[in-house]
């Protein structure tokens, strides 16, 4: 069924037009600023377990660490997926506002909720904060059926610098983290990748993938991309596995296949 609906949508025309808001009393820190060494002071992790795991591998000095790390957007970052909206909620999307309950998540010109998953908040304020990430590429491989509202969520999701502030503190969106490749097509991951290595110039070995669909982490695992399945979204728990326990993984099998179904 959702394949007949994707072919639906590869015939039909662009339903809304990008459109970026930001919120007046948000503090916005420009992605050159968060890199400024000033940052590095910002260093608590938002639990124990992560903590404890930077902790160890900023000890260890010959730990391997990825050069540039991906994300998936749909179902992985965020949910409801983009095709979900096309077609189960009238196609009813962008523009996208604040959700007037929950600022720090967002809302549908539907009055649909869209909300990050897991733990991405605390994920991606360990990288905007942790020294360790620095050196990193971040970049996105996405399939989504909308790209324009894909960038339209980029630019409108906050991340918050500090612990319990929210958004009346200092924030930076998801768009500004990502300072690597960005991919948004409908080519098949494998693909993606192979672009991403040749216009980033870093080895498959080097790539650490996060996805929610266990056949693309399978196939692009086959290019030597360390690939974790993250069927809920990205934990805390699938984030250390990755970057900290099990990076890098170039043989083929992906990280976390125990919990596949």
């Amino acid at each position: 069924m959702r394949y007949y609906l994707l072919l639906i949508s590869f015939f039909s025309s662009e339903a809304f037009a990008f459109m970026s808001q930001r919120p007046s009393r948000v503090t916005l820190v420009p992605y050159e600023k968060r890199k400024n060494k000033r940052f590095a002071r910002r260093m608590t992790l938002s639990s124990s377990s992560s903590s404890s795991a930077a902790a160890e591998n900023n000890d260890t000095t010959e730990k391997k660490m990825p050069k540039a790390i991906i994300f998936d957007l749909d179902g992985c970052l965020w949910s409801p997926e983009m095709y979900e909206i096309l077609f189960f909620q009238g196609g009813r999307g962008s523009p996208f506002s604040r959700d007037p309950d929950d600022p720090l998540n967002l809302v549908t010109c539907g009055n649909q909720p869209v909300h990050l998953l897991a733990d991405i908040r605390s994920v991606f304020q360990q990288i905007c904060t942790n020294p360790l990430y620095q050196s990193i590429q971040f970049g996105i491989s996405s399939r989504t059926d909308e790209p324009n509202w894909a960038r339209e969520l980029l630019g409108k999701f906050l991340i918050p610098l500090n612990n319990g502030e929210g958004i009346d503190g200092e924030c930076v969106n998801l768009e500004s983290i990502f300072n690597g490749p960005i991919v948004l097509s409908k080519e098949e991951k494998v693909d993606h990748f192979r672009r991403i290595a040749k216009e980033s110039d870093i080895d498959f070995s080097d790539i650490l993938f996060f996805d929610n669909e266990y056949r693309n982490c399978e196939s692009v695992a086959r290019l030597g991309v360390s690939a974790v399945y993250c069927p809920q979204g990205v934990t805390e728990e699938l984030w250390n596995l990755g970057v900290y326990k099990d990076f890098p993984r170039s043989d083929g099998t992906v990280i976390n296949v125990d919990f596949r179904w």
